[in-house]
């Protein structure tokens, strides 16, 4: 006769509280800009390194360095001359699982950090572009990322899934509107007095 070690399931209480707190509370449906443009940034955030959970509402800092993103809870003050490279800005994870970010305003991007942003920028507009619909690029499942990345990328599928059906704004109609404004992203990114959110 087998017996089952772990009869009460206990194993699976963590994993299944860190996915309940990360799916989005409180989405609410928004114009295709602020929908694509929360895509982006969120999208370009978890890319970055991390293994912590995020939590909404807290301040992370976003660094390039020698080709990859590091997304860390110290900002560049706090680590004086031994940063872990150029910060792009301050981050927040909001309650519906989106990112946003706060471009850093004393200095100007080098030409390395501009030159990071406009490839991922391109690699998001080709990913677009050779999707039916927005819904179908969402990142519900992906296997090669980190634990708190992977349920992270879940939790914003579903936030943007529903902000999609909510204002029926980028279904199949929507190709040409991605097609046209995917132009116009590496703009959201490269102002460093704006907010995007």
């Amino acid at each position: 006769m087998k017996t089952n070690p772990n009869p009460q399931g206990k194993g699976l209480v963590p994993v299944l509280d860190a996915w309940q707190s990360l799916q989005p509370v409180a989405v609410a449906p928004k114009s295709a800009p602020r929908l694509l443009g929360d895509y982006m940034v969120s999208l370009l955030v978890l890319s970055a390194e991390f293994s912590f959970k995020p939590v909404p509402g807290k301040p992370y800092y976003l660094y390039w360095r020698e080709g990859n993103w590091q997304l860390s809870l110290i900002s560049p003050a706090e680590w004086g001359p031994q940063h872990p490279g150029e910060c792009l800005g301050e981050c927040q994870l909001g309650f519906d699982m989106t990112w946003h970010l706060i471009p850093q305003r004393e200095t100007a991007f080098s030409a390395n950090l501009l030159h990071a942003i406009e490839q991922f920028t391109a690699l998001f507009s080709e990913q677009l572009a050779s999707a039916e619909t927005l819904e179908d690029t969402l990142p519900f499942y992906v296997r090669q990322l980190p634990f708190y990345r992977r349920l992270s990328a879940s939790g914003l599928a579903a936030s943007l899934q529903h902000s999609i059906r909510a204002s029926d704004q980028l279904g199949h109609s929507g190709r040409v509107w991605l097609q046209r404004i995917s132009g116009e992203l590496p703009q959201l990114l490269a102002k460093p007095a704006v907010a995007v959110s």
